[in-house]
């Protein structure tokens, strides 16, 4: 209520002295916004309207911002049609201004994500509305056929809202798949493609596996499909390798797909540098620093020469390189460069996305090896609140962030074994049994057995996960020296 009146007022305040202003037309969407969460709905449409009257006057056309509010009110009350308008008039104006400016700024990016995203929201509502009548609502023809439903899926990836994204991305597929010739086969295998990377976000790896695969076969049996595509895929399959522990299997993946693209792409192609990152990504699960700095600083140069520093992918390399100096004891560079990787992230997906979470852990990490352990903790529980918004507690996601928290936490483990029991159960339903990420779970429970000193069996009890984890790590490595090996070893 307060709020309201210092609104109204203000509002009558810029009337009287400002006239119609851009002032003016803030403040009314303000008291819009204000009227919508008190439930007042037709009072907030009129004060919606007014506020976009003001804007053409003031600005000489509508704010998206005010069209997409005035649909979202117009989405309570079930007005579909008239929600669906607004939203897309904000969605052409968003458009617009991008292609006048010869490509838009990330702030830019994200609000048509937002709109996209309420577009969905009207489409999947007013279907599920049984009450409403369809022959009156929304004819979506048209917005299916225009390929809507994937750009709406694209926005909820880009929000990190992944499993959303899944839902309108399993619609299209089966639009596609219900379509026949070259361009509806091409779409199916992208669009299964999409779905196995964002299963693989998910840690459903066995999902993600079966969607590439099935793209793989498409892109097989196509005639006029080229090579290009079918080693993108196989990229795609080397991701979801390696976050299964499958190094070498990934490694391969990836190096037999490179040679593919670059004789089909050109070195100077986009999907080069992404294969190469991953190619950095797995030597550096493999503990092959310099190798892995290697790469990913080439990568790093072309990409910063090409696409520029505020790009997903490159943001991405330079995460890694993060990672890679922090394990070479390069601690303050490390936590440096993270920190202007998570800054620009920011600034691409908002202020919170699960790739955000991620560098917010790597940071923490990076702390907890120099054993600044009450930083490190206040970047894992950082990196926690943030994945919460994205993730259940049934998932690897939120299991990994309880395990670093504690890990950053001495002289608990009593505690931390009950979290390892806990992180022990989720990680089962995702990985398999000799995954590296179970085998340094292991280590962890040998290590707060050790120092249960009072505890008869303790020591032998920790024993018994140094050899677990041990035969895991002698597994996935091959033999090779790798810094979990080594680590058990000391142990």
């Amino acid at each position: 209520v307060a709020a309201t009146d210092h609104y109204t007022e203000a509002h009558s305040i810029y009337q009287s002295q400002l006239g119609d202003s851009k002032e003016v037309a803030m403040v009314l969407k303000k008291l819009g916004d204000l009227n919508q969460e008190d439930g007042a709905l037709d009072a907030a449409r009129e004060l919606y309207g007014a506020a976009l009257e003001m804007e053409v006057t003031a600005h000489g056309q509508y704010l998206p911002r005010t069209l997409n509010a005035a649909g979202g009110n117009c989405l309570k009350a079930d007005d579909f049609r008239s929600a669906m308008e607004f939203h897309r008039r904000a969605l052409q104006i968003q458009k617009k201004s991008q292609a006048q400016q010869g490509g838009a700024k990330q702030k830019q990016k994200y609000e048509m994500y937002e709109t996209l995203v309420r577009i969905g929201n009207v489409y999947y509502t007013e279907r599920n509305d049984f009450r409403n009548i369809r022959s009156n609502g929304v004819d979506y023809r048209e917005f299916i056929e225009s390929g809507f439903l994937g750009w709406i899926a694209n926005a909820h990836d880009m929000r990190g809202e992944y499993i959303k994204a899944i839902k309108f991305y399993e619609e299209s597929l089966q639009i596609y798949m219900d379509r026949k010739g070259k361009e509806a086969k091409r779409e199916t295998a992208l669009t299964l493609n999409r779905l196995g990377s964002l299963t693989r976000e998910l840690g459903r790896y066995d999902e993600a596996m079966d969607y590439h695969q099935k793209a793989l076969n498409i892109q097989k049996t196509g005639s006029g499909l080229a090579k290009a595509m079918t080693a993108e895929t196989c990229v795609l399959m080397g991701m979801v390798k390696s976050k299964m522990g499958e190094f070498k299997n990934a490694l391969d993946l990836y190096e037999d797909s490179l040679l593919v693209l670059k004789n089909a792409l050109g070195e100077g192609h986009s999907s080069s540098w992404k294969t190469m990152a991953q190619i950095g990504s797995v030597h550096f699960e493999l503990s092959n620093y310099d190798q892995a700095m290697a790469v990913l600083l080439e990568v790093e140069r072309s990409q910063l020469a090409s696409v520029g520093d505020d790009d997903r992918d490159t943001l991405e390399t330079q995460a890694l390189l993060g990672r890679v100096l922090s394990a070479n004891g390069q601690y303050e560079e490390a936590v440096e460069k993270l920190r202007d990787v998570c800054e620009r992230q920011k600034k691409l997906f908002g202020s919170n996305h699960p790739t955000i979470a991620d560098t917010l852990a790597y940071i923490g990490f990076s702390f907890l090896d120099q054993g600044m352990v009450t930083e490190a903790r206040g970047q894992f529980v950082d990196c926690y609140n943030m994945r919460k918004k994205f993730f259940t507690v049934d998932q690897i996601h939120i299991a990994d962030s309880m395990v670093d928290i504690i890990r950053a936490r001495s002289g608990q483990p009593e505690r931390a074994l009950a979290i390892y029991r806990n992180a022990m159960e989720v990680y089962k339903e995702y990985l398999s049994d000799d995954h590296v990420q179970i085998g340094r779970l292991h280590v962890y429970e040998g290590d707060s057995y050790a120092e249960l000193l009072n505890n008869s069996t303790a020591i032998s009890t920790a024993i018994k996960h140094y050899k677990k984890a041990r035969d895991i790590f002698n597994k996935a490595y091959e033999g090779e020296c790798a810094i979990d090996s080594a680590m058990v070893a000391v142990q």
